[in-house]
């Protein structure tokens, strides 16, 4: 694997804490120190302004607009005019001078840089001392997002010195803001100054999504200015710094409205009542709310690793960022590939949701879980337009969206891509095995299943000879290659799906008489999907027990990627498009993808087969790729390529080991490291109504303990070289572990 890891952060179990301002690491350290609620996400940039390489990012969950321009001459099928989450208000914003001197860390003299993010609370902290002319001034920045009353923001700005130093504070809102610092797509509505209230409200170019933002600074001197201008509010303070503090307090609430269904006079009323309120409770009251959701969040999903600190900050690292990305706030969120760190991506929602993303909410958060469902199912009118476009009936949900319609405008992606609706199936497939919903089956998943198998029956097509059924011209899960027959990925997760519909409706559970008019089906379909999966074309070798990737695959120009110098990553920048797709080199897992899936499908043998097949061929340039890997190998006891891949997924944004992490989190792989520990060293299988657990250890830990809850019991799973240990908060549970049934009340203990 020949990925290199850039560290420069504390290693600490419950922070990430940089000593030293790390000028190369600029905006590595915005992703990584981000703050979010679900409802809003803001890089951790400099309030204060920063003259070097910046991006000054605030995202709400939503909220997009549509690119200024149409993609000229698009050929149909392809997406005309792409959408994205747009950047927002700077909230943060201020200027802080001394003297005629503007504080700016790219220039200014400093020293005693310090900055933490505390997963027990999400605060964010920054600290330095600012070597004036005048004196040395301290200066300490909080910053705090809500996580339970995600409309409230609030920043705290310190300041105290050695000698009396004049102070002047500009504290700002901004709406100005610059997407990719290239276009604004806020227009302005009002701004206001109602006493101690300041503010402004502006709406989104296209979509008319609104944004009203409402601030009280508690702070302890008067302001000498307070202007306003298009999207903009400033408010100006001069002060003295001495040895005692002065404290600058900002309460903010942020409201969205996301349908354009709130007069601006209800969103003014309701953001001033908010932000009074927010004053009334005050900055440290806040904080304990935060450290009460957090304190829930540990107590019922928490991963201890004894014997690694770098894990264990890794993991926990994934899951504090997995929460507030996403924890069920609204059932209109998805999960953005980049959570809302970043714009790569376009803030855009990917298969990987339900992938990826699906397992950890399945098992901690059911609410949450059920909501990225139905994101999918309210979107599914969407979908349907889209098949059309794409010559198809039924839906194919789309590659990358916001807002259900297709948002990826790369046509080898957007029209050959398929993982997003057979993941949806999958998705759907999962959810009732663990919690049997039939309500939301009847109401919900069945029309959804429906629609997918018609897109998947329209696409797919028979050989010349009738004898198969398959997919000809797509693209699997590995984007290197490109344009392929009978992606086996594709092949068995469309077999998977008409069979799991066919069972449905032969079970006799289920009222479909009402569903096959609304889709505009009869039996005949049922006989169709029938045909086209017992034909399915599998290629699979039955000497070496490997599936081949695609038709061909196997007779590719080999190469060895062990042999690619570091300098040539990310290989999109490095190396000519076409390039890519010219050998047996992968990007991440295809075969193993699907045998990780329906894991129970298949043999010990097949796995390891696979696994070693494709492996030495994989370059890991997603970062979904090392936790699948690490999972196989820890079922495969191959436990050096385990633990490679387990530090690589946990520490990818960390230790920036794919040179991209300026562009935001990997929020996707961050779920999948999740997977790495559960999945892979506690041997969860869940892909059949039985849950199975089979844990395992590295040789380098002492032991680790991890968290789920099923049927609505926490269960605490402890493993260490010894023995598995379980504790068992709720009613009593069935489990197969290590190949034997067992029904738990209390606890259990077995030896290993």
């Amino acid at each position: 694997m020949p990925k290199k890891s850039y560290t420069y952060l504390e290693v600490d179990p419950y922070k990430i804490i940089e000593k030293g301002f790390h000028r190369d690491r600029d905006q590595v350290s915005e992703s990584l120190f981000s703050l979010g609620n679900e409802y809003s996400g803001i890089r951790g940039f400099f309030e204060e302004g920063y003259s070097g390489k910046k991006l000054i990012g605030s995202y709400f969950n939503g909220i997009y607009d549509y690119a200024l321009e149409e993609t000229p001459n698009a050929y149909k099928g392809i997406v005309k005019r792409t959408h994205f989450t747009i950047n927002s208000i700077n909230w943060v914003k201020c200027s802080i001078i001394v003297d005629d001197e503007v504080l700016d860390l790219n220039i200014s003299n400093f020293k005693d840089f310090y900055r933490e993010l505390d997963f027990k609370n999400g605060l964010y902290t920054r600290s330095f001392t600012w070597i004036t002319h005048l004196g040395e001034l301290k200066i300490k920045f909080e910053r705090l997002l809500n996580m339970t009353y995600c409309h409230q923001f609030l920043q705290k700005i310190t300041f105290s010195s050695n000698t009396n130093i004049p102070v002047t504070l500009k504290m700002d809102l901004d709406n100005t803001i610059l997407h990719w610092n290239s276009d604004c797509y806020w227009k302005r509505k009002y701004e206001f100054i109602d006493e101690d209230i300041y503010g402004l409200e502006a709406e989104t170019l296209t979509t008319k999504q609104k944004l009203i933002s409402a601030e009280i600074i508690d702070s302890p001197c008067e302001p000498v200015e307070k202007n306003t201008s298009d999207r903009y509010v400033s408010v100006k303070y001069n002060f003295v710094s001495t040895k005692k503090t002065s404290e600058f307090t900002r309460y903010v609430i942020n409201i969205v409205d996301k349908f354009n269904k709130i007069s601006d006079e209800e969103l003014l009323y309701k953001a001033k009542d908010e932000v009074k309120n927010l004053k009334i409770k005050g900055f440290d009251n806040s904080l304990l709310e935060n450290t009460n959701y957090f304190k829930n969040v540990w107590n019922k999903s928490d991963i201890i690793i004894e014997g690694d600190d770098k894990d264990q900050q890794g993991i926990r690292y994934c899951i504090f960022q997995l929460e507030q990305t996403y924890h069920g706030y609204e059932k209109d969120n998805n999960i953005g590939a980049k959570g809302l760190t970043g714009e790569a991506y376009s803030g855009h929602a990917f298969w990987d949701s339900e992938t990826y993303c699906l397992p950890y909410y399945l098992f901690s958060n059911k609410e949450a879980s059920k909501n990225l469902l139905m994101f999918r199912y309210n979107t599914l009118n969407e979908a349907r337009e889209r098949a059309k476009e794409l010559d198809c009936r039924g839906a194919c949900y789309p590659v990358a969206t916001r807002n259900g319609k297709e948002g990826c405008n790369l046509w080898q992606h957007a029209s050959l891509q398929f993982q997003p609706s057979t993941g949806v199936f999958y998705a759907i497939y999962h959810y009732m095995n663990l919690y049997n919903d039939k309500q939301f089956m009847q109401n919900y998943g069945i029309e959804m299943l429906i629609e997918i198998c018609k897109f998947l029956l329209s696409r797919g097509q028979y050989n010349q000879d009738h004898s198969g059924f398959g997919f000809y011209g797509v693209m699997g899960p590995d984007e290197f290659e490109m344009m392929v027959n009978n992606n086996t990925y594709t092949n068995f997760m469309a077999k998977k799906a008409f069979d799991y519909l066919l069972e449905l409706y032969k079970s006799k559970n289920y009222d479909f008489s009402a569903l096959l008019k609304k889709c505009d089906i009869d039996e005949s379909f049922f006989n169709s999907i029938h045909d086209a999966s017992n034909k399915m074309i599998i290629l699979y070798n039955k000497k070496t027990h490997v599936f081949e990737q695609h038709e061909g695959f196997f007779s590719l120009p080999h190469i060895d990627i062990n042999k690619i110098p570091t300098s040539d990553f990310p290989l999109y920048s490095h190396w000519s498009y076409d390039r890519i797709y010219r050998n047996d080199m992968i990007k991440q897992p295809d075969v193993l993808m699907f045998m990780f899936l329906f894991n129970q499908d298949f043999t010990f043998d097949q796995k390891k087969c696979n696994y070693e097949y494709y492996e030495p061929r994989c370059i890991h340039e997603s970062s979904l790729s090392p936790s699948i890997h690490s999972i196989f190998a820890s079922e495969l006891k191959k436990y050096d390529d385990a633990s490679k891949f387990f530090n690589f997924a946990t520490r990818l944004d960390l230790d920036d080991y794919n040179c991209n992490t300026l562009e935001g989190i990997h929020m996707t792989s961050i779920a999948a490291a999740w997977m790495n520990i559960v999945y892979g060293f506690g041997g969860l299988r869940s892909d059949k109504s039985e849950l199975i657990l089979n844990p395992s250890i590295l040789p380098n830990w002492k032991s680790y303990s991890f968290k789920i809850t099923y049927h609505g019991t926490i269960i605490n799973i402890k493993v260490t070289d010894k023995e598995t240990k379980l504790i068992i908060e709720g009613d009593p549970v069935k489990l197969k572990i290590y190949d034997k049934e067992y029904t738990i009340k209390d606890f259990l203990t077995i030896e290993r």
